[in-house]
């Protein structure tokens, strides 16, 4: 294993940057709208004078690998090291592993702390690795709720380090897409069917715990959810029905109706119980549209349809670290993937989850229940006695 501590520490942060997020403005007139959430102005990161960000993955073995060959991919980016809940695995290459979460945070060679796995233990590490000083990428939907959503994006601007979220999917739409404006008559539908097979009562066979269970049965539904609220922007009701939580298993259902802010309505069904599997996702405007249909992207406007080419999952998560690399290294909010644009599907999310814990009657762990003791855990120091 190589020798951590060795490495020269980075150069000192420069002066934060102030930038300025795009600002949407929701007109009654059923004019087009800006795609995009509002953001407040902010000194939101340092830039950090380095020719390579440092990277550190925390994380079970068998997916630290897929983020490994990302960064490799990524020219300002380099892999450092790991810490795993199985120590020896899922690695190639003479990578280091860290022998407890206090060393990676000691590692002065790493400014980005990527999290491979959804949870509540992420949400615990990234405030301290934001506190260390270190930015943080976040998996999936971080938080199902909104409260604290806004606790850590406020910690990340008080530490001036960038947050990120691994929201792949955003990465798919092309920059006139993504930059394009929807009218207060747009509608969009989201259908996931992702079956997953049986896993013993209160365990999730990616996270080991409760919380991550129900949040698994709604994946990848939750990508495509938070694709469209990037569109459509904040949701201003949520309605939710059919929610059937997973009982002993990492199957369950949810179907509902959003309305947005701007005026759009989506209608949403997501599934882990059928056997067929379906991912689509519909905008439908009077002057565009929309469609991703199990990985391919077409989309209509004034030059007609566009077959646009699908990039795979290994790609976007590239363009994930690109953002966040290019972040750290120039001071500014990442572009696609910072962490206060999972607000709006976070709205959505927040009241089935409310719901599912009623359902189970409390008895569904959440993250404020487990002991510090057990969320630390899988990431103690390993070190021989």
């Amino acid at each position: 294993m190589a020798d951590l501590r060795s490495r020269k520490p980075c150069s000192p942060p420069s002066a934060a940057r102030t930038m300025r997020g795009p600002v949407a403005t929701h007109g009654a007139t059923g004019g087009p709208v800006p795609a995009v959430a509002p953001e407040q102005e902010v000194t939101y990161g340092r830039a950090v004078p380095v020719n390579r960000v440092g990277v550190a993955l925390v994380g079970p073995g068998g997916l630290n690998q897929r983020h490994v060959e990302s960064i490799a991919r990524v020219d300002g980016a380099e892999f450092r090291g790991a810490l795993q809940q199985s120590p020896g695995t899922g690695l190639s290459g003479p990578a280091a592993e860290y022998l407890s979460w206090e060393q990676l945070l000691r590692d002065s060679t790493v400014q980005l702390v990527s999290f491979c796995a959804p949870g509540s233990t992420q949400r615990r590490l990234a405030r301290q690795a934001l506190e260390a000083g270190k930015a943080v990428l976040l998996e999936g939907v971080a938080t199902h709720s909104t409260a604290e959503l806004d606790q850590l994006v406020a910690l990340s601007e008080q530490a001036g380090q960038p947050a990120g979220a691994m929201l792949p999917h955003r990465y798919c739409l092309p920059p006139d897409v993504w930059h394009g404006r929807w009218r207060s008559s747009a509608t969009a539908t989201v259908t996931v069917s992702r079956y997953r097979p049986p896993a013993p009562p209160g365990q999730c066979p990616q996270c080991g715990t409760a919380e991550a269970l129900s949040r698994l049965f709604t994946r990848p539904g939750t990508h495509y959810l938070d694709l469209v609220c990037q569109l459509l922007g904040p949701p201003a009701d949520v309605h939710v029905e059919g929610l059937q939580g997973p009982e002993g298993s990492t199957g369950g259902r949810v179907a509902g109706v959003v309305r947005f802010a701007s005026g759009g309505v989506l209608s949403f069904s997501l599934t882990c119980e059928s056997p067929t599997r379906i991912e689509r996702v519909a905008v439908l405007d009077v002057d565009q549209s929309l469609i991703i249909e199990d990985g391919r992207l077409v989309t209509d406007g004034a030059d007609g349809p566009v077959d646009r080419p699908a990039l795979h999952l290994p790609e976007l998560r590239t363009e994930v670290y690109r953002d966040m690399t290019e972040a750290i290294r120039t001071g500014r909010p990442p572009h696609r993937c910072r962490l206060s644009r999972t607000r709006a599907v976070t709205m959505i999310l927040e009241p089935m989850h409310r719901q599912l814990a009623t359902m189970s009657g409390g008895s569904g762990q959440s993250a404020e229940a487990i002991p510090p003791e057990d969320i630390h855990r899988p990431y103690v120091d390993r070190r021989p006695l």
